[in-house]
């Protein structure tokens, strides 16, 4: 219990000093954008590669990623149905922002501390949730709204298979399950680089907050938390007791499912070309209490 408030106060202090050093004028917000590009290229592959190092690849491995694939499907279901009474502008926003998960960027770097050898179930729960959110909400986001959005397979492999973090996990299962370890020195040399990317991710957070919440957009953005968080405890308990997964393949993916809305999402909202203000207020409301979630539900995992 001491290790898990005390990494997630270290975190917690590493977002609000990147706040504070934005409030003091040593970072300006774009310069999120430099330590993304960071995290995208360097940290987060580097962390992927030194996590996969002497992994045995089983059939729970693809049973993560269809978890992350039925977890994101059943989650658009909820949001058009929750929503379903709403102008379509609003329902496009629900499926664009009530599904998708932040695992690579956020929720893996703080789980990592605690689960070492579950990282790889993660990597494989993050390609089935990419699959959704780096396209195909966007591809039915403009279906409900009666747009088109071009060739929506093509936009989703294009988005995949251009994404850095996905490539590596890729190769990394392959060379998993063909039993091929990567030398020493090179698992060293992305294990020294991965070490950093919790810190530059809450850095990054803690840059790019701003919890200014407009009045008309209070009501939509608790909405959608309320319906990340209900399907979220469904999915964990689902996973946790009912399926007969090895322990730590169920501890982690029962935390994953509350990790902050992805990135990619506030791109495809602002992409549709409607009011998007709750989108903006959701993502940095939805970090700030990823932390104190997931430390409370591996509380009552251990």
């Amino acid at each position: 219990m001491r290790e898990v408030i005390t990494w997630a106060v270290i975190y917690m202090l590493t977002m609000f000093l990147g706040y504070a050093l934005k409030r003091l004028g040593v970072f300006r917000p774009e310069d999120k954008a430099v330590l993304s590009n960071v995290i995208f290229y360097v940290t987060l592959p580097a962390m992927l590669i030194s996590s996969f190092g002497g992994v045995s690849v089983d059939l729970w491995f693809l049973a993560s990623l269809a978890l992350g694939l039925l977890c994101n499907a059943l989650m658009v279901a909820a949001a058009s149905l929750y929503a379903r009474r709403k102008p379509c502008e609003v329902q496009a926003l629900y499926i664009v922002n009530c599904a998708g998960f932040n695992v690579g960027n956020l929720a893996m770097p703080f789980l990592r501390n605690f689960f070492p050898t579950g990282i790889p179930y993660l990597c494989m729960f993050d390609m089935g949730d990419s699959f959704f959110s780096l396209g195909t909400t966007y591809a039915l986001a403009c279906m409900r709204l009666g747009r088109k959005s071009g060739s929506k397979l093509k936009s989703i492999l294009s988005s995949l298979f251009t994404s850095v973090p996905f490539i590596v996990y890729l190769l990394m299962t392959l060379l998993s399950f063909l039993k091929v370890t990567l030398p020493a020195p090179i698992l060293q040399t992305a294990d020294f680089m991965g070490r950093g990317n919790g810190f530059l991710a809450m850095l990054m957070v803690g840059i790019s907050l701003d919890l200014k919440l407009d009045r008309k957009d209070i009501g939509e953005v608790l909405q959608m938390l309320f319906l990340r968080y209900a399907c979220g405890i469904i999915f964990a308990l689902a996973i946790f007791h009912l399926l007969p997964a090895p322990l730590v393949m169920r501890q982690v993916l029962s935390l994953a499912v509350f990790a902050a809305v992805p990135n990619a999402a506030l791109i495809y909202t602002t992409r549709l070309n409607i009011p998007a203000s709750a989108a903006y207020a959701l993502h940095p409301l939805s970090t700030a209490l990823m932390i104190p979630t997931l430390s409370a539900v591996m509380l009552l995992l251990r």
